[in-house]
């Protein structure tokens, strides 16, 4: 019985351990009261404690995925030509989380010019 319950204390522990390496990402879609999905959109993820700046964009399908992200606290933007930039300031991120974050953009509401990159503001 001790034996067994070792066991299973080390594979946990082994186990527990490779879960914390994975790597984690960001993905969801944009869409706008204009059109279902937008494509081509700029996305941008910047780590709130390493400096770290990614950005992609969407497909034609106004899906992202921002992927092999460390476990974080992060901001993430969508920047759309002509209706311009929404922010999530404050997104955290787990050890092998695929967080979703979608944005929809609606013509009536009035969002910033652009989405700079935090090292860029800070300057």
């Amino acid at each position: 019985m001790i034996r067994r319950g070792c066991l299973f204390l080390i594979l946990f522990g082994v186990l527990a351990g490779s879960q914390t390496n994975e790597p984690s990402g960001i993905e969801g879609f944009v869409t706008s009261d204009i059109a279902a999905v937008i494509p081509n959109v700029k996305i941008g993820v910047d780590s709130l404690t390493r400096g770290l700046h990614r950005e992609a964009a969407t497909d034609n399908s106004g899906y992202y995925l921002v992927n092999d992200l460390s476990p974080g606290s992060y901001s993430v933007w969508a920047e759309v030509t002509g209706l311009g930039c929404i922010i999530n300031p404050h997104v955290a991120l787990f050890p092998g989380q695929r967080l979703r974050k979608d944005f929809f953009f609606a013509r009536a509401k009035h969002y910033p010019g652009n989405c700079e990159p935090l090292e860029k503001k800070s300057k």
